[in-house]
């Protein structure tokens, strides 16, 4: 019963860093539109769907004396309906997503600095209120068993930081960010994400 809020307690504990601001380091909070891919069971396949999900970021230097890389640390949560295709699998998601980025800027253009990134996604998943659909979209026979699972996926990023003041070491950032996660164990919650992000 516990097990999401402890996974989202020690993911924080993990984000919250002594708050001390050093140079190029960021807290902030983001929205991502995440398009789930369709997850296939034995059972038949869940519907795809476009889903909400909200996080905090913290972004840090790799190096100090190289302000082209940085690591990017997202905490995100997801809680949906999964509306199944004909014959397939209908199911309640909650999700809670921990995600380590580095990133590499390729240049930098006055306030925009396009960047890249790969990292992973480190996911803990529940999946309830699971039913087979038969061809004409409704429920039927006995509920499936709940599923929860620790998920891994491989993301690509790419974004672009978009400065907000003259100060260099003070101004506020808004990103906005295309990002893949590709799931690699356990088959989970993965798709093309859009996320808007604003950094202190």
């Amino acid at each position: 019963m516990y097990r999401p809020f402890q996974l989202g307690l020690v993911s924080a504990l993990c984000l919250a860093t002594p708050f001390v601001m050093a140079k190029g380091e960021r807290y902030g909070a983001s929205v991502n539109v995440l398009a789930v891919e369709s997850i296939k069971y034995d059972e038949g396949s869940s519907g795809d769907k476009q889903s909400l999900r909200y996080g905090f970021v913290h972004t840090r230097p790799i190096d100090e004396t190289n302000n082209r890389w940085r690591w990017w640390l997202g905490l995100n949560y997801l809680q949906d309906q999964f509306t199944a295709p004909n014959n397939g699998v209908y199911q309640e998601a909650t999700n809670f997503e921990f995600r380590v980025v580095p990133q590499f800027a390729l240049s930098s253009w006055s306030v925009f600095t396009p960047y890249i990134g790969a990292g992973l996604s480190l996911g803990y998943s529940q999946y309830t209120n699971r039913w087979k659909v038969d061809d004409e979209g409704f429920k039927y026979g006995s509920q499936l068993q709940d599923i929860e699972q620790f998920e891994v996926g491989a993301v690509a990023t790419f974004g672009a930081v978009i400065k907000l003041g003259s100060n260099p070491d003070a101004h506020l950032q808004v990103i906005p960010q295309l990002s893949y996660i590709a799931p690699i164990y356990n088959n989970g919650i993965g798709g093309a994400e859009l996320t808007i992000s604003l950094l202190f």
